[in-house]
C-alpha cells in the first residue's frame, strides 16, 4: 500500500476518505486490512495523520463494514448465500465461518476478526441468522475495537516491516489478542476478590443497624 495513494485521498477527501475506504473499499479492492491499517498507523508516526482522528475514522468505517455485512445477511441473506455456496473460493470460508460459529457461538464474532477472510464474511452469516443486533454489536464492534487497537501501533512502531507482519499476522494478532484478554481478565478478578473482601464489612455495617433497629431496647431512651 503506497504512502502517497494516502496523502492524495487525505489531500482529497480528508479522514472522510479514510473511512469510506475502511467502509466500501473492502468490499471493491482486495487489500487485507492488516494492510491498510498498518499504513495508516505509518503515516500517523510521519506526522501525515493526526493519530487520534485517524484511529476514530479506521475504526468507524470498519464498524460501517462490518454492519453493512450484517444487514445484507439480514435482508437478503439467502439469495447471496447460495451465490457464495456456487462459488469455490467462498467454499472454504463459509465452512470455516460455520465452524466458528459452532464451537463458540457469539463469542466467534469478536475472535474471527484476527482470521483474514473470516472477520469479513461472518457478519453476513449472523445476519443470515437473525441474530439480534445488540447481541451482534457487542461481540463484533469489541472484537474489531481490540484488533485495532494492535494491528494500529504495531504500523505505527514497525510500519516499515508489514510485509514480515502480514505474513505472521494470524499468529502475532492471536498471541497479543490472548496477552490482551489476559491482563483483562487478570484485573478483573483482582477487582472482583478487591470486592468481595471488602463486602463481609458493608454486611456486617447493614447488619448492626438492622438488629439496633429491631431491639426495642435500644430505640427506647
Amino acid at each position: 500500500m503506497e504512502l502517497e495513494f494516502i496523502l492524495d485521498m487525505i489531500e482529497t477527501n480528508g479522514y472522510l476518505g479514510l473511512f469510506l475506504w475502511l467502509w466500501i473499499g473492502v468490499f471493491v479492492f482486495p487489500v487485507p486490512n492488516e494492510v491498510i491499517v498498518m499504513t495508516i498507523g505509518l503515516a500517523t508516526s510521519l506526522h501525515v495523520l493526526h493519530p487520534i482522528f485517524a484511529f476514530f475514522a479506521v475504526y468507524l468505517g470498519i464498524l460501517a463494514a462490518m454492519t453493512s455485512s450484517y444487514l445484507l445477511g439480514r435482508c437478503i441473506g439467502r439469495p447471496l448465500l447460495q451465490y457464495f455456496q456456487k462459488r469455490n473460493k467462498f467454499t472454504k470460508v463459509i465452512s470455516k465461518s460455520m465452524k466458528l460459529m459452532d464451537k463458540y457461538h457469539a463469542l466467534s464474532l469478536s475472535i474471527s476478526y484476527f482470521i483474514p477472510g473470516i472477520r469479513n464474511f461472518l457478519p453476513f452469516l449472523y445476519g443470515f441468522s437473525k441474530l439480534k443486533y445488540r447481541t451482534f454489536a457487542l461481540f463484533a464492534y469489541s472484537g474489531a475495537l481490540l484488533w485495532l487497537a494492535i494491528a494500529f501501533p504495531l504500523g505505527y512502531a514497525f510500519g516499515e516491516h508489514i510485509e514480515v507482519i502480514v505474513a505472521y499476522e494470524q499468529e502475532l494478532f492471536l498471541v497479543l489478542g490472548f496477552l490482551v484478554l489476559l491482563i483483562a481478565a487478570f484485573k478483573y478478578r483482582q477487582y472482583r476478590k478487591n470486592k468481595k473482601h471488602n463486602t463481609p464489612f458493608l454486611n456486617e455495617e447493614i447488619l448492626d443497624l438492622e438488629k439496633s433497629d429491631a431491639d426495642p431496647a435500644k430505640c427506647k431512651k
